[in-house]
């Protein structure tokens, strides 16, 4: 899918899993370098030209071509530091050439956030996004909001959107998280603090 429409996806989203009118810009993030997991380059800010040509999750033709899944993807908040990583795993890659699984086995897109509540609801948001868009499910592997898991991106939005509206977005975000019991009050923070950027 192209970038420039997970993106409008993600923010469709947000607007009605937070009862926003309007959410902002999520601006996505590229070239970033990181030593032993700290930020070192911040990288450069994709232009719409730009988010409208690349692809994610194209699978290359042959294995000899660059994976698409090694290019660095963040996905910001305008205005916030709250950073959500993109990782792709193509299960074609992890096999013996003579061994391929089937073609129709799913690319899966990992979204990693940072640990705040506007970082993991613009996560969940963008993993919901990219279900929808990729005929796919949703899959809650490492923070298990709901009991019973949920795979259907437009259920699990009809499940978890708040029942009123507000106007804060990142206020909006923590009331998003703290209506899930069983996570504690986790994330503690409702988003990151001015500062250097996170490491995503």
């Amino acid at each position: 899918m192209p970038l420039d429409a997970l993106v409008a996806a993600a923010r469709e989203t947000l607007t009605r899993l937070l009862g926003l009118r309007t959410v902002p810009v999520i601006d996505v993030i590229t070239d970033r370098v990181f030593d032993q997991g700290r930020l070192v380059d911040a990288g450069r800010r994709l232009g719409d030209r730009e988010l409208g040509t690349v692809l994610v999750g194209e699978r290359p033709t042959t294995f000899a071509e660059e994976c698409p899944g090694e290019r660095d993807f963040g996905f910001r908040v305008a205005g916030l530091r709250d950073t959500v990583r993109l990782m792709v795993w193509d299960p074609r890659e992890l096999a013996d050439d003579d061994a391929l699984p089937d073609r129709r086995e799913p690319v899966e897109a990992v979204f990693s956030p940072s640990r705040t509540c506007v970082g993991v609801v613009t996560a969940t948001a963008l993993a919901l996004a990219a279900g929808s868009l990729g005929d796919g499910e949703f899959i809650d592997a490492e923070i298990s909001m709901l009991r019973q898991p949920e795979p259907d991106p437009t259920r699990m939005i009809e499940l978890t959107r708040l029942p009123d509206r507000g106007d804060d977005f990142a206020a909006r975000c923590e009331r998003f998280m703290r209506q899930f019991p069983r996570l504690n009050g986790w994330p503690r923070d409702v988003r990151l603090p001015r500062g250097p950027d996170a490491t995503g």
